[in-house]
């Protein structure tokens, strides 16, 4: 498999669930991981990693690594890792549907790191993409609240790609899951006026 626009991963541990976030860089149809500490990697043959990928969405694999010294000076991570797909088990696609840009500043829940704030940038039918300086893993949940046209809905959505940003800010896009009855309809409503212009 090519990845189309990966700047990042997850590599999971063993049974510890223990799991890191990795750069990566794709070369053609090479993937180079960049390590700070050569144990940042399981002892294993198969390792399973998330890409976060900007065009494909989140690619959940099992992969081969074979780790080596980082000879380039201008690559800060001393380390740095071959990696070959040798299984794609999921791919949740990151953009199916027309988005709408949005610019406005939501109070974000997720289940591990609490409430915090972010910009909502877009919005879909399947989900929203924002930004914001809270780090989160790439499956995470989150949780805000929305009105579209008049009615406020609870929404709930997953992490399925990452941007970092490299100032301290983090852009996600999030696929929604168990939308409340009539929220679809709203959103698709709302994003009908917007390309209008009424809104």
């Amino acid at each position: 498999m090519v990845l189309s626009n990966c700047t990042t991963c997850t590599v999971y541990g063993d049974d510890t669930g223990d799991r890191k976030r990795i750069r990566v860089k794709c070369f053609g149809d090479r993937i180079v991981l960049y390590l700070k500490r050569e144990n940042d990697l399981p002892d294993e043959a198969r390792v399973r990693i998330d890409f976060f990928d900007g065009q494909i969405g989140c690619i959940k694999t099992y992969c081969e690594l074979i780790a080596r010294r980082n000879l380039d000076a201008s690559v800060a991570e001393p380390w740095m890792a071959d990696c070959e797909i040798l299984e794609v088990t999921e791919i949740i696609q990151g953009r199916r549907s027309l988005r709408t840009k949005m610019g406005q500043e939501i109070t974000v829940t997720s289940f591990r790191q609490g409430e915090f704030s972010g910009d909502l940038q877009n919005i879909s039918e399947d989900g929203i993409y924002f930004i914001t300086r809270t780090r989160l893993r790439g499956d995470d949940t989150i949780e805000f609240r929305h009105a579209f046209i008049e009615k406020e809905y609870l929404l709930r959505a997953t992490v399925v790609r990452e941007d970092d940003f490299r100032d301290g800010r983090y852009g996600y896009g999030c696929q929604f899951s168990e939308l409340p009855q009539g929220a679809k309809r709203d959103i698709q409503q709302y994003m009908f006026q917007c390309r209008k212009g009424s809104i």
